[in-house]
């Protein structure tokens, strides 16, 4: 019975653990969902090639980040293409990279982060961007503190979405404020933030390495909340600041898919 009520323990914190995960797995969910819905209503509109000025953005920032944490994890690249459309197979560019199989730490760890490597390294340059060119939705794109508790609690869970949803209330505003319109800031910003928002997600293939060690990367987590009862303690005390800062760069990022596909139903009826 102790042993029982240990593994349950261990298996609690573990789904403690991954909940703290949540507003980053919710923010790639979104981006993955809304960008596929906006590059189709582009692709429906204007073909194939009419969706090819906007990649030539995106592309070659998603295929350096998929490259760049090859790298830092102890990966070799044999082969680097930013920017080379098959239209074939719909490939825009690729990383070809080799690692230690025998590694777990390659296997487990460091191929998933590769394969979403893209959704953060085109949310920073975004971010950058942003800064740059249309500062005030920065200050606009607050987000409500988030904790494990919120998932057990409803009303915490309500208090939450409405602050996302008054959020992006707030974002639409700023964004589609006639000001912007007289800026030729707003023309240059828009098309660089859709190239770069509609080309973060990963590709068949980066999934495919993704879930292929995702459950490795579980198991790892397990153990670990089965030595250390306190592992989850730590991780609220050290990561979740780390992920109030890296939440709202994703959440940036969700926001552009979403006016990309708000721009794409207007083309539609067009």
């Amino acid at each position: 019975m102790i042993v029982f009520d240990y593994l349950l323990n261990a298996l609690t914190n573990t789904l403690k653990s991954i909940l703290l995960f949540l507003p980053v797995i919710a923010s790639c969910t979104i981006i993955e969902i809304l960008s596929t819905v906006a590059n189709r209503g582009f692709a429906r509109r204007f073909g194939w090639c009419g969706v090819l000025p906007l990649a030539i953005i995106g592309t070659p920032i998603h295929e350096l980040s998929h490259a760049i944490v090859a790298l830092l994890t102890g990966h070799r690249i044999q082969e680097l293409v930013l920017f080379r459309p098959n239209f074939l197979t719909g490939e825009l560019g690729h990383v070809k990279h080799s690692w230690n199989e025998k590694n777990p730490f390659h296997r487990y760890i460091s191929n998933p982060l590769i394969a979403i490597a893209p959704f953060f390294g085109g949310s920073i340059i975004l971010f950058l961007l942003t800064k740059l060119l249309m500062p005030q939705l920065i200050k606009s794109n607050t987000l409500p503190l988030f904790s494990s508790g919120i998932i057990t609690n409803v009303a915490q869970f309500k208090m939450y979405v409405t602050g996302l949803l008054i959020r992006t209330g707030t974002m639409l505003n700023v964004f589609f404020s006639w000001r912007n319109f007289l800026n030729f800031r707003f023309y240059l910003f828009v098309p660089l933030a859709f190239g770069i928002s509609l080309h973060l997600s990963p590709s068949r293939q980066d999934f495919a390495h993704f879930w292929s060690s995702i459950f490795g990367v579980l198991f790892f987590l397990f153990i670990l909340n089965l030595v250390f009862p306190q592992f989850v303690g730590f991780l609220e005390i050290n990561l979740v600041p780390f992920l109030l800062n890296l939440h709202p760069l994703l959440s940036l990022s969700a926001f552009f898919c979403l006016i990309a596909v708000l721009f794409s139903l207007i083309l539609f009826f067009l």
